[in-house]
């Protein structure tokens, strides 16, 4: 017989919780033989910037489990990568930065007909050379950076023992929409350290994921099953249980198991690991403002610590910005930046963010009076 682990990932939310409760059900009804006679282990990524509440639901499920069948939910980090967030990983930062900031750095911004002529160049079309001879798009020149701002950004280059602020730190920048290392860094890379003795070792591995087609038509590429082959003979097998479902089958499965749903759903959040995400919705964001300003508070002082480490806020004394333009309209003279209480503002105003919106100011008054009601986007308010 193949040697073979299964994993399940639990993020706090209803869709691994629902791949979570899926898993009991196989043990309950064919027992570890349907598992290749091993219990399967049970992987959560912490990562520094969940919400606490999520954290103590995954508590939660980690008492269920443990009630259940005696099973216990792993905690990993990417502190537990060797070189990840490491001294030595501070330690190449701080080497980095000192040569790079004291030169003068230019980079053009290539736009409109210059990127097709790129485009043309990685195709083959035409040589490197032809496309930068008809590049005509704006360079922009940094000055080198002054001393005084690198000994300040080398002060703070050391270990917080915070993955997703450490990350930030290394990154010189918060991840973005196309820059997703909050997820591969923080939460990808810890999780497969774990695996990874299994995997040279020639044990299989399978990853039971919580992911549905219709989150996002990303995800709706992606296959129910995946399989890559290591050196060691071993498969890594992506599996997707749950991928044809919706949100309320989600839901369903967790209910018929009497377990409650992470609370964050009735508070107006969407997705509830990062508090909060840079995919964030405007509502969602408001939401997030009123019911958790110590929350506010702390990433605000992240984006504070941020900008002193990135080269570009750093030189301007401003801080480093938390969600991407893509995500908040930002400063125009800033490259669309917008640092966390400028997103709030906007996430106050009403379509077009030009003007506040009075029945928003009116549930704020409400809330700051009464508290705030349960709201959820997935109709589990009472």
């Amino acid at each position: 017989m193949i040697a073979v682990q299964h994993f399940g990932s639990i993020s706090g939310g209803k869709d691994s919780q629902a791949v979570l409760c899926r898993m009991v059900e196989r043990i309950e009804r064919k027992g570890l033989a349907a598992f290749g006679n091993r219990a399967p282990r049970f992987l959560s990524a912490d990562n520094g910037h969940e919400n606490p509440i999520t954290l103590d639901h995954i508590a939660y499920l980690d008492d269920w489990l443990g009630q259940r069948l005696g099973l216990r939910i792993e905690t990993v980090s990417a502190n537990d990568v060797p070189g990840l967030t490491d001294a030595a990983a501070f330690a190449r930062k701080r080497a980095m930065l000192r040569e790079e900031w004291s030169k003068e750095k230019r980079r053009t911004r290539h736009k409109g007909a210059c990127n097709r002529h790129r485009d043309a160049w990685r195709a083959g079309a035409i040589t490197k050379g032809e496309w930068l001879a008809a590049c005509e798009c704006p360079v922009m020149v940094s000055p080198p950076v002054p001393d005084h701002l690198i000994e300040r950004a080398l002060e703070l280059l050391h270990p917080t023992g915070i993955p997703f602020l450490d990350m930030a730190m290394l990154h010189g920048r918060f991840p973005s929409t196309k820059v997703r290392f909050c997820t591969s860094d923080t939460k990808l890379i810890p999780l497969m350290h774990r695996k990874r003795l299994l995997l040279d070792a020639g044990v299989s591995v399978i990853d039971w994921i919580g992911e549905r087609a219709d989150e996002s038509p990303a995800r709706a590429r992606k296959k129910p099953i995946q399989s890559v082959r290591y050196p060691s003979g071993a498969r890594n097998i992506l599996y997707r249980p749950i991928f044809r479902w919706s949100a309320a089958d989600a839901f369903a499965i967790s209910a018929r198991h009497g377990l409650r749903h992470n609370p964050l759903y009735t508070m107006g959040m969407s997705r509830v690991g990062c508090s909060t995400c840079i995919m964030v919705r405007k509502r969602e964001l408001r939401q997030w403002a009123m019911r958790f300003p110590a929350e506010v508070d702390r990433v605000r002082e992240w984006e504070r610590l941020v900008g002193i480490v990135s080269r570009r806020t750093a030189a301007l004394g401003t801080p480093a910005s938390l969600l991407a333009a893509a995500t908040v309209p930002g400063d125009p003279d800033d490259h669309g930046r917008a640092t966390i209480d400028r997103a709030i503002d906007w996430s106050r105003t009403s379509r077009g963010g030009r003007n506040y919106d009075l029945f928003l100011a009116q549930e704020q008054r409400d809330a700051d009076e009464d508290g705030l009601l349960c709201d959820s986007e997935y109709g589990l308010c009472e």
